[in-house]
C-alpha cells in the first residue's frame, strides 16, 4: 500500500501525473489535477553535431591576444564618435554598464564581444601574439 503524494491518502491504485512540471504518484481522485506522465523516449535517430559551424568559428586563442591597452582604445574610439556609454550600448544592443567596465579595465571582453566592439568602433583589440612579444 502506498500514499498519494498530493492528498496523502492510502491508495492501492496510483497514477503518475505531471503537476507544474513535477512528476507525482497520485491516487485516481487526484490524477485529474495533472496531466498524464509520459516518460521521455530516447530518440532513435540522434542529430549529428554540426562540426562545420564550429570549424568556421574564428579561433583567436592561438595566434592573437587582447591588447594590454584595450580599455584606453575603447574609450578613445567611443569619445571620437561622440557617443555616451548609453548611446553606444543602444547601438550595439548591449548594456552601458558593461561598456563602462570594459573602459575602466575592470572587465576584459571575451573574443566575441571584442569582435563586436572592433566592428562598431572601428578599432583593433586583438593583436598578433608574436608582435607583442617583440616589443
Amino acid at each position: 500500500m502506498s500514499y498519494c503524494e498530493l492528498c496523502g491518502r492510502q491508495t492501492t491504485e496510483k497514477k503518475k501525473v505531471v503537476v507544474d512540471g513535477t512528476v507525482f504518484n497520485v491516487c485516481i481522485a487526484c490524477s485529474k489535477h495533472g496531466k498524464p506522465y509520459v516518460p521521455a523516449q530516447v530518440a532513435a535517430k540522434k542529430k549529428k553535431p554540426i562540426a562545420v559551424k564550429q570549424q568556421k568559428r574564428i579561433g583567436m586563442e592561438d595566434a592573437t591576444m587582447l591588447t594590454p591597452d584595450f580599455a584606453r582604445l575603447i574609450r578613445e574610439a567611443r569619445m571620437k564618435m561622440r557617443l555616451t556609454h548609453e548611446q553606444l550600448g543602444m547601438k550595439m544592443n548591449e548594456k552601458a554598464q558593461l561598456l563602462r567596465k570594459f573602459e575602466t579595465g575592470a572587465l576584459r571582453p571575451d573574443e566575441m564581444f571584442a569582435i563586436k566592439l572592433e566592428r562598431f568602433l572601428g578599432i583593433k583589440l586583438y593583436v598578433s601574439a608574436e608582435s607583442s612579444d617583440d616589443e
